[in-house]
C-alpha cells in the first residue's frame, strides 16, 4: 500500500487535510447527495411496487388453485390454499409497510438537500417539487391502504370459512 505522504507528491491525486474546505465544491457535493438520496428513495419505492406486483401474481395463482380445489370438492386443499393466501397477504403487507417507512425516512434529507441546492443556485423551482406530502395527503394514503388491506383480509377469511364449512 502506498503511504499517504507519497500520494501528496503525485500530481494526479489530491489529498485534502480534514480541515480543508473548498466552497466551490459545495454545490457539486449537494448535487451528488441529491442524486444519492433520490436513487435510494426511488429504489425503495420501486421495490415496494415490485413486491405488490409479485403479490398480485401469486394471489392470482392461489385463487386459480383455490377455485380448482373447490370445483373438485377438495376442501382440505382449499383450506391450505386460503391459509397460504392469508400468510402471504400478511407477509407482503409487513414488507410493503417496511419499504414505505424506509422511503419516508429519506424524504426529510431529500427536502433539505433540495432546499440547499435551490438556495445555492437561486432557483425556487427545485423547492416546489421538494415539498413533502401534507398531513391530509398522508392521511388519505393511509386510509386507502388500510381499506385495501382490510378488504384483502376479509376476502381471505371468507375464502377460508367457505372451504371450512363445506
Amino acid at each position: 500500500m502506498t503511504p499517504l505522504y507519497r500520494l501528496r507528491n503525485d500530481s494526479w491525486v489530491t489529498v485534502r487535510e480534514p480541515d480543508e474546505h473548498l466552497h466551490g465544491d459545495d454545490t457539486a457535493l449537494l448535487i451528488a447527495a441529491l442524486n444519492h438520496l433520490s436513487t435510494v428513495y426511488d429504489a425503495r419505492i420501486n421495490r415496494m411496487y415490485q413486491m405488490v406486483n409479485y403479490f398480485l401474481v401469486s394471489s392470482a395463482i392461489l385463487a386459480t388453485a383455490y377455485a380448482a380445489a373447490i370445483n373438485g370438492k377438495h376442501y382440505g386443499i382449499a383450506v391450505v390454499l386460503s391459509l397460504a393466501e392469508i400468510g402471504i397477504t400478511a407477509f407482503v403487507v409487513l414488507l410493503v409497510l417496511r419499504e414505505l417507512r424506509s422511503a419516508a425516512s429519506v424524504v426529510p434529507a431529500l427536502v433539505e438537500v433540495r432546499d440547499q441546492i435551490a438556495i445555492r443556485l437561486k432557483t425556487d423551482s427545485i423547492r416546489m417539487v421538494s415539498t413533502p406530502p401534507g398531513r391530509e395527503q398522508r392521511r388519505s394514503v393511509v386510509i386507502t391502504a388500510s381499506t385495501g388491506v382490510l378488504v384483502l383480509a376479509l376476502i381471505d377469511i371468507t375464502l377460508l370459512l367457505y372451504a371450512l364449512i363445506h
